[in-house]
Parts: C-alpha cells; structure tokens; sequence
C-alpha cells in the first residue's frame, strides 16, 4: 500500500487507514476475536496507520488496538489517538456508557 508523508514531518501513513472505533463496541459489542482479526486482517492487507481514541469505548479501542500492534515491527506502523479527554474512574456508574459505546461505565470522560 503506498505510504503519503504528513506535510513538514517525517511521518508517513498508508492512504488507507483503520478506523477503530467499532473495536471499542460501538453501538454493539464487537467480540474481542472479531477486533483481533479485524486488526489482523487491516495488517494482512497492507494497512500500516491506525486511528484511536480514549472515547472509543472508554478505552477499550486503545486496549485492544494495542493488544494486537504489540507484536508487530513498531517502525512500521502509526497510531493517532486524540486529546482533549482524560479517563477517570465514574463515582456514579449506571452500567453502560451513554456515548454510543456497549461498555461498563466504571470509567468516564473529563475535559482536559
């Protein structure tokens, strides 16, 4: 998959990219096999730059997408994530998350 370079920084993302907000359980749960091999599969066919963010699932994107790249070359791959919203543990949980995600709520976002 050919690579473009970020303007004025050294680094460079496949034209594709994937999206991991569904392997956060967005709007469903995603089995954590089916985001493994989604993972797997992005890899498998040639995807080297990935996005996240602690919002998706409140944290559980991150975790997985992290589980998997674990073992791949880390010079060969890009993670973009966001800012903006820290993960801090929820003194009042209701049981699911109220932003579209299928997660426990034991954790919720604060502005930074």
């Amino acid at each position: 998959m050919r690579l473009r370079k970020i303007q004025n920084t050294p680094v460079a993302v496949t034209e594709l990219g994937f999206g991991a907000s569904v392997i956060g359980n967005l709007y469903r749960v995603t089995p954590a096999d089916d985001a493994t091999a989604a993972v797997d599969a992005a890899w498998d066919a040639g995807i080297r730059y990935f996005d996240t963010a602690p919002h998706y699932g409140l944290g559980l994107s991150e975790r997985r997408l992290g589980a998997v790249l674990r073992h791949r070359p880390r010079d060969e791959y890009v993670i973009s994530s966001k800012v903006g919203r820290l993960l801090v543990p929820n003194e009042e949980p209701h049981g699911v998350d109220t932003e579209g995600f299928v997660v426990r709520d034991d954790l919720r976002r604060q502005w930074d």
